[in-house]
C-alpha cells in the first residue's frame, strides 16, 4: 500500500505546575517550551526515527538536544535525568544520561523486560555519547500511541544549573500503521489502520450494516480530555472495496455522527481521516454512551451510491461530467437531455449540480452566472441564476453544428468558474431495414462460431432489393465484409468499423449467395441468400445421374463424383437456417457469375 499521513502538523504548548510542556503531532522531531535557565533561555528538542511503527522494528531513536535559544547554538555537555511515561501517565522508564557532544544519543529497544546497555560516565549518569550511544531494553514503543516525556536539565559541562524551572516536557505521538483484513461478499480484503494515539484493541466489520469499527482504549474523563490537544487516526480502505469505493462514507465516533474529512484523490487506497480536537470531544462527553466510557470506536459505514463520473462519461450522450471549480471550492456536475441529441434546433436542458469538493454533498442556496457558447460566439448569458436547492436547469437551444461550451462563475459572489465543452452534431440518419442481423455479445472473443451465434441469424434469405441491417450489439467493434476469411473480401459490400452501439445496412439488388465475415475476428462467418433458392444444378451433373439411375455407372463410381464435386467447391450443402424455417440439408451447385 502507499501510506499516506498527516503528521506533524498540529503542535499545542500546555503547562502543568512548574513543567513547561509541548505537544507534538509525532514528526519525528519535536520541540519543548523555553525554561529560562542559567541567565539564558533553553529549549529542548527531541528526535525519534521512525515517527511511525510498521512492526518490523529492531530499535527507535530517541536523541535529545539542548539548544541556547539565546544563540540559536547547541550546548555540548548537558546532563539530563529523563523520565518517560506512557498515555495513561504510567512511567515506564526513568534514567540520567549525560553526553560530551551535541545530542544524548539514545536507542529504545521494544522489549517486555526493562534493560541497560551502555557505559557511564565519570558524574554516574549514563553515556549517551556519539561513540558510546545508550541502548534501553524497556516496554515502549510496542505499540503506537501518547508518550510523555520529561527532561530535566541537571548540569552543563558538570557544572550544576539553577533555575526555578528546569524540567522540559514534551507530549508526542507515535504512530503505528496496524494491517487487518475484512471479509465482504466472500472477498477477503487488507487494510491498514494508522493511530497515532493508542493501541487499537481489535476490529469489526458488520457485513448487514456494511460498518466496520475499530476499538481504542480511551479515557472520556474531562480532565484527562483537557490535557490533550486531539485525537488523530486513519483507516486506508483499497478501492476494491466496493463498499466503500462507490458508495459514500458515513464516519462515526461511538456511534456519534462525526463530520471527517475523506480523501479519494489517490489511485489506489481512500484515506479516511479522524482528527478529533479537545474542544470537539469535551462537547461529545455528554452525548458519549455510558457503556463507551473507557473506549473510542472509530466507525466508518456504507451510505448511498456515489454519484462518480464514468471514465468514458459523454455529455453528448447523457452522462453526469464533474468539473472542479477554479478555486477547488465546488464540484460543478452538469447533464444534457435528451440523451444524444445534442442537434440543432432541438431545445437542449442543461442540468447543474452544485457539490462540496471534499464531502460530495448538494449543496443548497447558490446564486450564480451561466454563459453558453458556440464555435466562440455567445449563445445564452444570464446573471443571478438561483439554484436553491443546490440544483438547477436551464434550457437551451443551438442554431448550428460546432463547440459548445458552458461556463458556471460567480458562485455566491466569489470568484470561482468552471468550464464544461462539448459537441452539437447534425441529427443521424435513422438507419432502417427490412430484415435483421445482431451482431451478439461477446463475439469478439472465439466460440460463437461453435453455436453459429456470431451473427443472429448466421444464414438468411431475403428477396432482391431487400435491405439487411446489422446492429451491433457488442461491446467491441466488427466488421460486415462480402467475402470469406479464406478467400479474402469480394468487395461487393463492406461496412468499415461498426462501433458498439452502431449499425450498418445494404441493399441486395441482385440474385445469389452473399458470404460475409468480420474482418477483426474472422471466425464469426454469416450468408445472405437473395432470390431463388430451389437448386441450380448445372446440365452434364444431370446427365451423370441419369447415367447412374440407368446403371450405367456404379454406386460407388457415382459417390465418389459427389463427394469430389462438394469438395471442389461444385456443390455446396448451405447448412439449415432455423429462422427461416427451412429444416433440410439440400445440395446446390454453385453459381459461376
Amino acid at each position: 500500500m502507499n501510506h499516506k499521513f498527516l503528521v506533524g502538523l498540529f503542535s499545542l504548548v500546555l503547562v502543568f505546575s512548574s513543567i513547561q510542556v509541548a505537544y507534538g503531532g509525532g514528526s519525528g522531531s519535536e520541540e519543548s517550551d523555553i525554561l529560562f535557565i542559567n541567565q539564558n533561555y533553553f529549549k529542548v528538542q527531541l528526535e525519534t526515527s521512525p515517527s511511525i511503527l510498521e512492526g518490523n522494528e529492531d530499535h527507535i531513536v530517541f536523541d535529545i538536544i539542548t539548544i541556547n535559544d539565546d544563540t540559536g547554538e547547541v550546548v555540548l555537555g548537558a546532563e539530563h535525568k529523563v523520565e518517560i511515561f506512557d498515555g495513561q501517565g504510567n512511567l515506564i522508564v526513568e534514567f540520567e544520561a549525560y553526553s560530551p557532544n551535541d545530542k544524548i544519543q539514545t536507542q529504545i529497544v521494544p522489549s517486555q523486560s526493562l534493560n541497560f546497555l551502555g557505559e557511564t560516565a565519570e558524574n554516574g549518569a549514563w553515556l549517551a555519547s556519539n561513540d558510546s550511544p545508550l541502548t534501553i531494553e524497556a516496554p515502549l514503543f510496542l505499540q503506537g500511541g501518547l508518550v510523555d516525556v520529561q527532561m530535566t536539565l541537571l548540569s552543563i559541562d558538570n557544572e550544576p544549573v539553577s533555575g526555578t524551572e528546569t524540567t522540559f516536557q514534551i507530549l508526542f505521538t507515535m504512530g503505528e500503521f496496524i494491517p487487518f483484513s475484512i471479509d465482504v461478499d466472500d472477498v477477503t480484503h487488507d487494510l491498514m489502520f494508522a493511530t497515532y494515539f493508542d493501541k487499537i484493541e481489535n476490529f469489526h466489520y458488520d457485513e448487514r450494516d456494511k460498518k466496520l469499527t475499530a476499538h481504542m482504549p480511551f479515557n472520556w474523563d474531562e480532565d484527562f480530555i483537557e490535557s490533550i490537544p486531539f485525537v488523530h487516526a486513519e483507516y486506508y480502505i483499497p478501492k476494491t472495496v466496493d463498499v466503500f469505493e462507490n458508495y459514500e462514507i458515513i464516519m462515526t465516533v461511538n456511534d456519534m455522527s462525526y463530520f471527517g474529512t475523506i480523501d479519494r484523490s489517490g489511485d489506489e487506497e481512500i484515506v479516511v481521516h479522524f482528527l478529533l480536537s479537545s474542544k470537539k470531544l469535551l462537547k461529545m462527553i455528554d452525548e458519549n454512551p455510558p457503556d463507551l466510557s473507557g473506549k473510542m470506536i472509530f466507525g466508518i459505514e456504507s451510505g448511498k451510491k456515489r454519484d462518480v463520473q464514468k471514465s468514458d462519461a459523454s455529455l453528448e450522450d447523457g452522462d453526469k461530467v464533474i468539473q472542479l471549480s477554479s478555486e477547488e471550492d465546488w464540484k460543478f456536475h452538469l447533464s444534457l437531455s435528451p440523451k444524444g441529441k445534442i442537434n440543432p434546433g432541438n431545445d437542449v436542458t442543461l442540468h447543474i449540480e452544485f457539490h462540496d469538493p471534499i464531502s460530495n454533498v448538494i449543496i443548497q442556496q447558490n446564486v450564480y452566472d451561466l454563459d453558453i457558447f458556440l464555435n466562440g460566439r455567445i449563445v445564452e448569458s444570464k446573471q443571478g441564476l438561483e439554484a436553491p436547492d443546490g440544483t438547477d436547469s436551464v434550457t437551451v437551444n443551438f442554431d448550428q453544428t460546432g463547440s459548445a461550451i458552458v461556463r458556471i462563475s460567480n458562485v455566491n459572489n466569489f470568484d470561482t468558474s468552471g468550464e464544461f465543452s462539448f459537441q452539437v452534431y447534425a441529427p443521424k440518419e435513422e438507419l432502417t431495414g427490412d430484415h435483421f442481423v445482431d451482431i451478439g455479445v461477446g463475439t469478439s472473443i472465439p466460440g460463437c462460431e461453435n453455436n453459429d451465434t456470431c451473427y443472429l441469424p448466421t444464414n438468411l434469405n431475403i428477396e432482391p432489393n431487400q435491405v439487411v441491417l446489422w446492429d451491433n450489439k457488442d461491446s467491441s467493434a466488427h466488421t460486415v465484409t462480402s467475402g470469406t476469411p479464406e478467400e479474402d473480401t469480394s468487395s461487393i459490400f463492406d461496412s468499415g468499423i461498426i462501433p458498439a452501439g452502431e449499425k450498418f445496412s445494404f441493399k441486395f439488388e441482385q440474385n445469389g449467395v452473399y458470404d460475409y465475415y468480420c474482418t477483426l475476428h474472422p471466425w464469426m462467418i454469416g450468408s445472405i441468400t437473395v432470390g431463388d433458392t430451389k437448386p441450380a444444378v448445372p446440365e452434364w451433373i444431370k446427365q451423370n445421374a441419369g447415367w447412374w439411375a440407368e446403371g450405367a455407372i456404379d454406386d460407388n463410381a457415382f459417390v465418389q463424383g459427389m463427394q469430389y464435386l462438394i469438395k471442389e467447391d461444385v456443390l455446396r450443402i448451405p447448412p439449415t437456417s432455423s429462422n427461416e424455417g427451412s429444416g433440410s440439408n439440400e445440395m446446390v451447385g454453385r453459381r459461376c457469375n
